[in-house]
């Protein structure tokens, strides 16, 4: 799973310009990043902190769990996009002011869907081979 959240985290870097820094997490752990090290842990607490003040605002208002937030300060702007249930995937990004919002969010959301398939797959291969292995057959893993 590493080598292909890291793939498209960079694609999402590449693609999307106007993004500036990002964390890609699932849960309270860190899977992609470009923030400096020591600022990544504090950059998933804000994200889940962003979350559950959209996800408050969501009931108030009766409205489905939230799932994409954008917030516009003097400096720029910080894109939020995540999975609604808990340990789920999500990103936070900084970005240039006035930037291409649907843009922007398209591309986060790319790049948690290309970073879940990679995972997916490495849980089918893990089926394939502890199937085999219970039934004493050769595993057939595609390549």
């Amino acid at each position: 799973m590493k080598e292909q959240a890291e793939k498209a985290f960079k694609e999402m870097l590449e693609i999307s310009t106007d993004v500036d820094k990002a964390v890609l997490f699932a849960g309270d752990e860190v899977v992609e990043s470009n923030f400096s090290e020591s600022l990544q842990g504090t950059m998933v607490k804000k994200a889940h902190e962003l979350a559950a003040a959209g996800a408050g605002r969501a009931v108030d208002m009766g409205s489905a769990p939230l799932t994409q937030m954008v917030v516009e300060t003097k400096g720029g702007m910080v894109f939020l996009v995540r999975e609604p249930e808990d340990g789920g995937m999500g990103i936070l990004a900084t970005a240039k002011k006035d930037s291409r919002i649907g843009l922007v969010f398209y591309d986060m959301k790319t790049c948690i869907r290309d970073a879940q398939e990679a995972d997916e797959s490495a849980f089918e291969e893990e089926d394939v081979v502890v199937e085999a292995v219970e039934t004493d057959v050769e595993p057939e893993v595609e390549a």
